[in-house]
């Protein structure tokens, strides 16, 4: 079986596309998108539009929750607060699209893996409410408190976005009390694919990083994921798509002209 992993998508159509070609010609059996379909571009229109007529598994997102208006975000986040005031606006004249936005499962479980935008082990009990707190970043601290829980827990194989860098961190079953210093942490090259073997004896936490940016390790391609399980092969991918054409969008677009977040995201494009 070959499952494909893609979010944070965040408004970039250009990014996406992009993804989803690489993604036919990768011949999977599943594909799932990690969530933050809108969120920081002033675009989420068009990837809420191209998303739900693929009609594929997709969790949701931080983003795509606070432009439903199921919780305030981080006081401090000024940029992200008027990105996401933004895209409800924008939204808002789509039919249903805040309320699909906000039925979308917090959580995907399989056979072998669980799929959620940041981390399974800071959702919500059952029926209740998340709120911003469930999607802090994955620092050191945070992976920290998850070692044990993370190893109690029938989940071996995690696949989750949120934090914009791609990474597959690795911890073995051994670690009777698990420490930061026990889990080694795979990172792909800038330019290019990079895979990893898994070993029955370990667990991965694979973050997929970001299709659409702010692209927080300064690379501005597409990342997605590739699941071999006949393999036993984890894949992170970098996919090109146009800058040029996204930077256009952007510099035209009265939106962009005053976030400081956005400005370092054009800045990026034009490297």
């Amino acid at each position: 079986m070959r499952a494909y992993f893609f979010g944070d998508i965040h408004g970039n159509s250009y990014a996406l596309e992009a993804c989803l070609k690489h993604l036919e010609g990768l011949r999977v059996d599943e594909a799932y998108c990690l969530g933050d379909l809108a969120g920081w571009l002033p675009f989420g229109d068009r990837i809420l539009t191209r998303m739900r007529s693929l009609e594929l598994p997709t969790v949701a997102g931080n983003h795509d929750l606070l432009i439903a208006g199921l919780f305030p975000d981080h006081p401090h986040q000024v940029d992200r607060m008027q990105a996401t005031a933004y895209n409800m606006g924008l939204l808002s004249t789509m039919p249903s699209a805040l309320e699909y936005l906000s039925n979308l499962p917090l959580l995907i479980e399989r056979q072998d893996f669980v799929v959620v935008h940041h981390s399974p082990f800071h959702l919500p009990p059952p029926g209740e409410t998340p709120d911003i707190e469930c999607f802090n970043y994955l620092d050191e601290v945070a992976l920290t408190g998850c070692l044990k829980a993370w190893r109690d827990t029938p989940l071996r194989l995690i696949f989750s976005g949120h934090d914009h860098i791609p990474a597959v961190y690795e911890i073995s079953d051994g670690a009777e009390s698990p420490r930061f210093e026990d889990v080694n942490i795979h990172t792909p090259p800038p330019d290019e694919a990079h895979t990893i073997s898994i070993d029955p004896r370990c667990r991965y936490w694979v973050k997929a990083g970001s299709v659409g940016g702010p692209y927080r390790d300064s690379v501005p391609l597409a990342n997605s994921v590739l699941y071999d399980s006949d393999s036993q092969t984890i894949t992170l991918y970098r996919i090109p798509f146009p800058t040029d054409q996204l930077h256009k969008d952007m510099s035209s677009h009265p939106f962009c002209r005053n976030l400081p977040t956005l400005h370092r995201y054009m800045e990026l494009l034009t490297q």
